[in-house]
């Protein structure tokens, strides 16, 4: 379960790679000690060969002279003459058919090698037999960690009479044995970090088109589903995926562009049968000027008539920039503008507004597009008064700094929750549906995609302990 969670928090190269070594690795492994079993059977039959040929030099060199079963010159050894084991290191012993020993050539001391068993496989038909002695410590000045028995008849005869035993020290055996040991030890950690190098490369490259997909699919915003991803000149599953997603964004752009259609004729063929509706009203209000239904009424179609132009001029502004005419403008004056439209709002609770200007630096233009910038201020200012208690006052101010200038909004109300927060640039969401406040929460919905189209973001300043503080910053243009 741990190595699960583990893995799933990898990313998909690391697992690929991952995976990569851990095949790699469990078949070099189990290669190796294959590889290991049969050289040591290998090192160890050419080990035996030359034992065997020793041996037939080592009888070679017997000079017997027999005299009522008595030997009288029983053992010669030229000891140039006998390879490839070094010269004195051998043990020899010369043995009758009862175990006797006739004669010995080396230090033995209390060494005693076995040779029933020996004398038994050679009755049954064996022409040697081998043994390996790993407890050297009882042989004197032992050149090995382990010496190699062969016992040998010297006589060839359906009953030997003489057998022959050597034990030579397995020097060259177990050097040839070390020096593999030591490459597999050494050897497959290095074949490990290549094969995880070689992994990381190869994932990397597998999923590098997949990457490209990736940063592709996240610059396509909604003003540009027109866009479609490059198709690579492979006939594979990588260019199957990307004629997939390229269908993907072709049926969304027909939907999306279906859904603005839907909704921009809709709202224009609403908009005429409300102004109408709203001239009847006015004209009955001429008429019955006390008569409540019809304030009410009044009230309702200016309601809904905003709806729906907030509604087409969300379908402007989704239709993307190129339908816009951005321009370079001073952000100051379209403050000032939306100050004076909204007198009258804030004259009705008695609102002060008090406007200032920071300068942190000289006054520069900045680029966008005047009327949905007035919408944007327009809206922030409006709320900062809807949701001010009367007779208080809202602070609005703008920062010309050297590559930014700020614009910024407070008031001092009732404030908004942590929990509404998440949900305040949301369509018909607003901050407090208890609030005598007429709205219908499409007002910072419409602001934030605003700034978004200027390239900025609305902040919501939470560290003031009253009302809201809002704010947007806009690059400046530098003049030469």
């Amino acid at each position: 379960m741990f190595l699960k969670t583990v893995t799933n928090k990898l990313s998909l190269r690391s697992r690929l790679t991952l995976l990569f070594v851990f095949i790699f690795g469990t078949t070099t492994l189990i290669f190796s000690i294959f590889a290991y079993y049969f050289l040591n059977k290998s090192l160890m039959l050419d080990f035996d060969n030359a034992l065997y040929n020793y041996s037939i030099d080592v009888s070679q060199t017997l000079e017997m002279g027999q005299l009522d079963d008595i030997f009288s010159n029983p053992l010669k050894v030229d000891e140039g003459k006998i390879f490839p084991f070094p010269s004195g290191t051998a043990l020899i012993l010369l043995r009758n058919s009862s175990g006797k020993i006739l004669i010995q050539s080396g230090k033995f001391n209390s060494f005693s090698p076995d040779y029933e068993k020996a004398l038994k496989e050679i009755s049954a038909g064996s022409d040697s037999y081998y043994e390996t002695i790993s407890d050297s410590d009882q042989i004197p000045n032992a050149e090995a960690g382990s010496y190699r028995l062969i016992t040998f008849p010297v006589d060839i005869d359906k009953s030997p009479r003489l057998y022959l035993q050597v034990a030579v020290p397995m020097v060259t055996f177990e050097t040839q044995l070390e020096q593999i040991k030591l490459i597999l030890i050494f050897g497959l950690p290095g074949v490990l970090i290549v094969a995880l190098i070689a992994g990381l490369f190869v994932a990397s490259r597998a999923l590098n088109p997949f990457q490209q997909m990736i940063v592709r699919l996240e610059k396509i915003g909604v003003q540009q589903l027109s866009e479609r991803l490059p198709l690579p000149s492979t006939q594979d599953e990588i260019k199957k995926l990307a004629e997939a997603l390229n269908l993907m964004l072709e049926r969304i752009e027909n939907a999306f562009a279906s859904q603005e259609k839907f909704i921009a004729d809709a709202s224009h063929q609403l908009l005429t049968p409300l102004t109408i509706l709203k001239g009847e009203f006015e004209l009955q209000k001429k008429a019955e000027p006390t008569n409540s239904f019809i304030d009410s009424g009044l009230q309702e179609i200016d309601h809904l008539t905003k709806i729906i132009k907030d509604m087409l001029l969300l379908a402007r502004i989704d239709s993307g920039v190129s339908e816009l005419s951005f321009s370079e403008i001073y952000l100051d004056e379209i403050v000032l503008d939306i100050i004076s439209k909204l007198k009258k709002l804030s004259a009705a609770k008695n609102i002060h507004i008090k406007f200032d200007i920071t300068e942190t630096a000289e006054r520069q233009k900045i680029r966008g597009e005047y009327d949905l910038l007035t919408n944007l201020f327009m809206n922030l200012t409006e709320n900062a008064i809807k949701y001010s208690s009367e007779n208080s006052s809202i602070l609005i101010n703008v920062d010309w700094q050297k590559n930014k200038t700020k614009f910024s909004v407070q008031d001092f109300g009732p404030g908004i929750t942590e929990h509404m927060r998440q949900h305040l640039f949301k369509r018909f969401s607003r901050a407090d549906t208890s609030s005598k406040s007429q709205g219908f929460g499409l007002g910072l919905a419409i602001a934030q995609k605003i700034a978004s189209l200027h390239k900025t973001v609305i902040n919501l300043d939470s560290q003031i302990t009253q009302g809201c503080l809002f704010s947007v910053e806009f690059d400046n243009i530098h003049s030469d």
